[in-house]
């Protein structure tokens, strides 16, 4: 015969679990870096818990920069979104997404250099030039969509360039 579990014992781990869920559900408080950034919470990981605005700027920028090079990496996905269209076409797009990719991540980086000058006009004119938009442009003016994958990816690099901007405008 098994034995019997009280009622008790079972409301109070049912307590406990309904605790532990409520706490895991708690934001993480927003980093005073992040205050003036579109996504907060996002922006918050990015910075990583800095207590300075150089090392705050820099973890962002990082973060931004694995994202770009992972962006990157899923340009294979674009010629099999293409398969219809002419092969100039094609290559079109494709020399299109690349270059912008390649882009972001030269920008990134001489981001982070300018961040290091403290060369701060410098710094946010790349800032400002790291974007996605020519990729998505070239889709659109085809009349094709973008793979979902990348759209996504493309769009949370957008997210953390923006939230880079943010952090290294903090006064």
């Amino acid at each position: 015969m098994a034995p019997k579990i009280s009622l008790l014992f079972l409301a109070m781990a049912a307590l406990h679990l309904l605790a532990q869920s409520t706490q895991a559900q708690q934001p993480e408080p927003v980093n005073d870096f992040c205050k003036a950034a579109t996504h907060k919470e996002l922006c918050t990981k990015m910075v990583n818990g800095s207590k300075t605005m150089h090392d705050a700027s820099k973890n962002a920028m990082e973060n931004t920069l694995v994202a770009a090079l992972k962006l990157q990496s899923m340009s294979d996905l674009i010629p099999p979104a293409l398969s219809s269209m002419r092969a100039t076409t094609q290559e079109s797009i494709l020399a299109t997404c690349q270059d912008n990719f390649d882009n972001t991540i030269y920008d990134l980086e001489l981001g982070l250099e300018s961040l290091e000058k403290k060369d701060q006009r410098t710094l946010l004119m790349h800032l400002s030039a790291a974007t996605m938009s020519d990729c998505t442009d070239a889709f659109a003016e085809m009349g094709a969509d973008v793979p979902s994958a990348l759209s996504t990816e493309m769009d949370y690099v957008f997210k953390l360039v923006s939230n880079c901007l943010a952090v290294v405008q903090q006064k």
